[in-house]
């Protein structure tokens, strides 16, 4: 399968943080919440994509409890199978939570279809609040206004300096910080609530698991199975599937896997712990690819070695920060444009370490980071000025609030941050105790033992606590058995987890099909590969395994919480 290029929330599964639980005991089966159907299709012509690409739209209730609340409509995409009589269906989700799943198989459907087989149908949808679909849920209707809303942060005092919180001075800097950021995160709350209102409440993966259901009833019959690939965010949708609804499985893969109990049964920061644990391993699995190739230039700086390779990075990463003269910067040239200031004075450290995180993400963008290290290294090593100097000294080093940045959609020609509204609604209520100082004492720690680069992270999970609205469905509420996840579906889940992904670890992929969860209803496949979910490289093995899955071939189970399948990556930019 062809690697569509990354781009923030274009094509989300790659985004670079998505950006960034769960499910306890199925209730759903006896769930007083109906599903019952409200509308039909009618399939037409699309307006942004050719034929034989079809388009419709499909009315859900806000509240499946309560009919009575109102309606809304959600957008969708099919590309109809190419050969009769159809073999099979297959919903998309590419991740998020905000990414438009029209867009992404309408600019994607033909590779996706190629995938599965020419006799499939590839079907995506807007999630609630997301896209072409309601309700609105609106903040920001520029650029220029998230942008003056987020330079509150930006500055040479703000959150923009450099360090893994080791030093004392460093995490009493940190420290600091709590009060100003809560005021934030306050601010955000209630402007979000102001413009949006009720509608908030009605956008929950719950929701969007029974917007699932019925579409498939209204496309291919009441009661058919539901299949369903869902990347990133979209296993959590697989996740909660399997729990609401064990008994409409059909084929479903989940692919780069969020650890779906600790979205709604923990803290949502403690979540954060986990979703970067292989991050370190992802950029020194880059770093010794890119000292064992010619095609790398930063092989050549740092000596052909690993070690060498990433005493650049972090030399470049360290002159960025001390350089920094405050200038504040656009987030819509860094995440749309993909720029980076020309002035290396007004490059602030959040942004290079975006740049970088962003570009472990897929290997199609190795090369354009292998140039963009060097060439800031070329530019540094050429500065004839002196550094700046902060006003906190700069041999204690500030830690970083790096901007998760791709999580910021651009989408219905307003910048929004949806992925907040489903993130922050699924998760668990906070306790009053926990505080913006308890979220940065769990940053701190992070830094300290998890990831030094990318520990001290701005993320959706770092908002939650100060969020105050909650989905009207939440499985965290309904549930409560300790373990949870451990209902077994109809049909086999096919589980998709890479060896160094920087955001969603193996090991929660491990987790998902574990004996305590899935157990014999699902079958793990790791792939060796780093980047994020299985298309960040070409692999004729991951192909292989899928198309073999949908057609009825599933992988034979080993019988313990081990692998079932072993994938290699075909190619590198870096393996000649």
């Amino acid at each position: 399968m062809k690697t569509p290029s990354p781009g923030p929330q274009s094509f989300s599964f790659l985004s670079i943080f998505a950006s960034f639980g769960l499910i306890l005991p199925a209730l759903a089966v006896s769930s007083p919440r109906s599903n019952a159907q409200h509308d039909t299709l009618t399939w037409g012509s699309c307006i942004a994509y050719p034929t034989p690409y079809e388009c419709s739209t499909f009315r859900v209730p806000l509240d499946y409890a309560r009919p009575s609340v109102g309606s809304t409509t959600l957008s969708i995409v099919r590309l109809p199978a190419s050969t009769s009589p159809r073999e099979g269906y297959m919903f998309y989700n590419p991740g998020g939570p905000g990414a438009s799943g029209v867009e992404f198989v309408g600019q994607h459907g033909t590779e996706l279809q190629a995938q599965l087989g020419a006799g499939w149908d590839v079907l995506g949808w807007d999630p609630r609040g997301i896209g072409g679909s309601g309700p609105n849920i609106t903040l920001f209707e520029t650029a220029a206004e998230i942008d003056t809303f987020l330079q509150q942060l930006q500055g040479t005092e703000k959150f923009d300096a450099h360090g893994n919180l080791t030093q004392s001075s460093d995490v009493a800097f940190f420290r600091s910080k709590a009060p100003e950021f809560d005021e934030f995160l306050q601010d955000f709350d209630t402007k979000y609530k102001e413009k949006s209102g009720d509608n908030l409440k009605y956008v929950g993966t719950c929701a969007i698991v029974r917007d699932l259901v019925g579409m498939t009833d209204a496309i291919y019959g009441p009661g058919s199975d539901v299949n369903f690939y869902g990347y990133s965010y979209g296993t959590l949708i697989a996740a909660y599937l399997t729990q609401m609804f064990p008994h409409r499985v059909g084929k479903v893969i989940a692919d780069g896997v969020l650890d779906a109990y600790s979205w709604t049964r923990t803290p949502t920061v403690s979540g954060l712990a986990t979703d970067i644990v292989d991050a370190e391993a992802a950029l020194r699995g880059w770093s010794s690819a890119c000292a064992s190739s010619a095609n790398c230039t930063l092989a050549t700086l740092g000596n052909s070695t690993t070690e060498g390779v990433l005493r650049v990075i972090d030399n470049v990463l360290d002159t960025v920060y001390k350089t920094y003269d405050g200038t504040k910067w656009s987030l819509m040239d860094f995440t749309v444009n993909g720029t980076l200031p020309a002035d290396i004075h007004a490059l602030p450290f959040d942004a290079a370490a975006s740049f970088l995180y962003s570009f472990l993400f897929n290997s199609g963008t190795w090369t354009t980071l292998d140039q963009s290290i060097s060439g800031l290294y070329a530019i540094q090593n050429n500065l004839t000025t002196s550094l700046n100097t902060r006003s906190f000294p700069t041999a204690s080093r500030a830690p970083i609030l790096k901007l998760r940045s791709s999580g910021w959609g651009f989408a219905n020609g307003a910048w929004d941050q949806r992925e907040f509204v489903v993130t922050c609604g699924d998760s668990l209520r906070t306790p009053s105790n926990y505080t913006t100082s308890t979220v940065f004492e769990e940053l701190i720690r992070i830094s300290q033992t998890v990831s030094p680069h990318f520990g001290s992270v701005l993320s959706s999970r770092t908002f939650c606590h100060r969020w105050t609205t909650r989905a009207v469905e939440r499985l965290g509420d309904i549930h409560s058995t300790p373990e949870g996840l451990n209902t077994k579906p109809k049909n086999v889940v096919l589980v998709i987890g890479n060896e160094a992904d920087p955001i969603t670890p193996y090991v929660s992929a491990q987790k998902l099909a574990s004996k305590k969860r899935l157990g014999n209803k699902a079958r793990l496949v790791k792939y060796n590969a780093i980047g994020h979910t299985s298309v960040s490289n070409p692999s004729s093995c991951i192909n292989e395994v899928i198309s073999s899955y949908v057609k009825g071939t599933v992988p034979v189970d080993k019988g313990d919480d081990g692998p079932d399948v072993v994938c290699e990556v075909d190619s590198t930019p870096f393996s000649a």
